[in-house]
């Protein structure tokens, strides 16, 4: 098997052999060789200048594909009919819309953490209303096997996010 390393040993070792020869003049070689290399580099950064696409902020992002998870995941799930899976859907709509109204205020940790709590309590009371008793105990079921956040880091400061 060819290896790269042994391509660049060979085209090293022809071209010194020409040079050796004087059938390539190394004025000819800087005149072929420097715009190919400048040309590289300069493709290479603005490659790496590019930035990939990011997903939008959090305040700006539509929340329909995750309601439509979470509606057939519970359509699935509690074996809901079009009624309430619509009903459902609905309010994981509204749920999210509250979410996204809280993580875009300027409000502190506290406060905020205090809201989504509130939200949540506010959420499955609403999930309550819309589901028999047994369909709301499934769902609360599934709802603890959800893995949570991750913990708090032990001296108690949030790494900075990326950027």
């Amino acid at each position: 098997m060819i290896k790269i390393q042994d391509i660049i040993l060979l085209a090293n070792n022809k071209i010194i052999s020409l040079y050796v020869k004087r059938e390539i003049n190394i004025e000819t070689m800087k005149k072929t060789f420097l715009p190919l290399l400048l040309t590289f580099i300069l493709g290479w950064f603005s490659l790496a200048a590019q930035r990939p696409d990011a997903p939008p902020p959090r305040g700006e992002r539509p929340p329909m594909p995750n309601a439509e998870r979470f509606t057939e995941r519970m359509t699935k799930e509690l074996n809901l009919n079009a009624a309430t899976s619509k009903k459902i859907h609905d309010a994981f709509l509204n749920n999210m819309k509250k979410m996204d109204a809280v993580f875009a205020s300027k409000a502190e940790e506290k406060d905020k953490r205090a809201a989504l709590d509130a939200n949540k309590k506010a959420f499955e009371k609403t999930m309550k209303g819309i589901l028999s008793p047994a369909q709301y105990a499934q769902f609360l079921k599934l709802e603890a096997e959800r893995p949570g956040p991750p913990p708090p880091p032990p001296n108690g400061e949030r790494p900075p996010r990326p950027r």
